[in-house]
């Protein structure tokens, strides 16, 4: 936009209409006085001019260009400028201050918000208006040592008020680059935990495919036809169950490095030694319902829920965690104290894109300074 038309406004506003009705009638109330205490005696019988009637309307000209002070101020200032002009044309030495200095000022003020050269423009019509006030008004030049001042005084409280607006634009438009930085950084930390997630993928596999092995061998070597049946009968579940996992968990999560995590698999065993380990010994892990063997894939990402869920705790001790198993579905609730409002959202994507992984649901609920997140995996007893 060019810097001419910084601050303007499409329509005047209501602001500007009440100005404008409000300075009309001072207006008004003041070319009653000047017609009703001005001179009788024309120029021809050696007197002033003569105070008409129509000095009454001709005091529209002075303040109707306020409803341009939002739309066009520096249009307004010239209008103004003319409108002085022709007042002292026709009716010579009249009381014109009282409403001229106010309507300068008003647009003085607006033309303040304009760009360099506009605003340039703007002071310079508006010093002229103060002037033919001082030169024309009845009570002599004088009245410049209130005018003057009122002018500059409001072009500079227009500098400040538009300084003020573009530093709330920038600040506004750094926001929304922060914003959009955090939730980039988000995006980002969650695709890396999914690369994290894939090598534990491949050490999840290695482990399950060495099992299917040895009891590939050693279903081999087995003589007894029951044996080996049974045995056959065993692979085959854990085949099933090693596709289920995968299924549950590869997605599109595979990474470009290509690393293998060697480092033992956590499971939910686990939970309280990380809970200790990261928020003291005045935490505890909570375990309800009735225990049983999961999937590892759901162990897996049951524990790197709780992980993220307590990274968006603060480091306050007093962290719970509970895990409830139920017939269908497992239950995760981490309680403490939220992070600052980045953080918190971070950890909480990576959470929800575990959860995500197996048809799961996660919730929030703060009361105070706590919040109690709810993360449920919906599962079936393995037999």
């Amino acid at each position: 936009m060019p810097s001419s038309l910084r601050g303007l406004r499409p329509h005047p506003t209501r602001l500007d209409l009440a100005v404008t009705l409000l300075m009309t009638a001072l207006g008004l109330v003041l070319a009653r006085s000047n017609y009703l205490e001005g001179p009788t005696a024309t120029p021809e019988e050696g007197g002033p001019f003569v105070v008409s009637v129509w000095v009454i309307p001709a005091f529209l000209l002075i303040t109707l260009p306020l409803l341009w002070r939002s739309t066009a101020p520096r249009a307004a200032l010239g209008a103004v400028v003319l409108a002085l002009a022709v007042h002292a044309v026709l009716f010579g030495e009249i009381v014109r201050c009282g409403v001229a200095f106010p309507t300068i000022g008003f647009l003085a003020f607006a033309a303040a918000t304009l760009g360099p050269r506009a605003r340039r423009q703007g002071l310079t019509l508006a010093i002229v208006a103060t002037l033919l006030v001082g030169v024309f008004d009845a009570l002599s030049a004088n009245v410049l040592v209130v005018g003057m001042p009122v002018t500059l005084v409001s072009f500079g409280l227009g500098l400040l008020a538009a300084s003020r607006s573009r530093m709330v634009a920038r600040l506004r438009d750094q926001t929304d680059e922060l914003q959009h930085a955090r939730d980039e950084r988000a995006r980002l930390e969650v695709a890396t935990d999914r690369a994290d997630l894939s090598g534990e993928l491949d050490a999840l596999l290695q482990q399950r495919l060495s099992t299917l092995a040895a009891l590939a061998q050693d279903g081999g070597a087995l003589a007894d036809g029951a044996e080996a049946a049974a045995t056959l009968a065993r692979i085959e579940q854990e085949s099933r169950a090693t596709l289920n996992d995968m299924r549950q968990l590869v997605g599109s999560l595979r990474g470009t490095d290509g690393a293998i995590a060697t480092a033992p698999m956590p499971t939910l065993t686990s939970l309280e030694a990380l809970v200790v380990r990261t928020r003291g010994p005045r935490s505890r892990v909570v375990v309800e319902g009735d225990p049983r063997v999961l999937p590892p894939g759901v162990e897996l990402s049951a524990y790197r829920i709780v992980e993220h869920l307590i990274g968006a705790l603060d480091d306050a001790p007093g962290v719970e965690v509970r895990v409830g198993f139920a017939a269908d579905r497992l239950e995760l609730r981490v309680q403490g104290n939220q992070r600052r409002r980045g953080e918190f959202a971070s950890n909480l994507a990576k959470a929800r894109a575990r959860v995500e992984l197996h048809d799961g649901t996660l919730s929030s609920r703060s009361s105070g300074q706590r919040i109690e997140t709810t993360a449920t995996l919906p599962m079936l007893a393995r037999a």
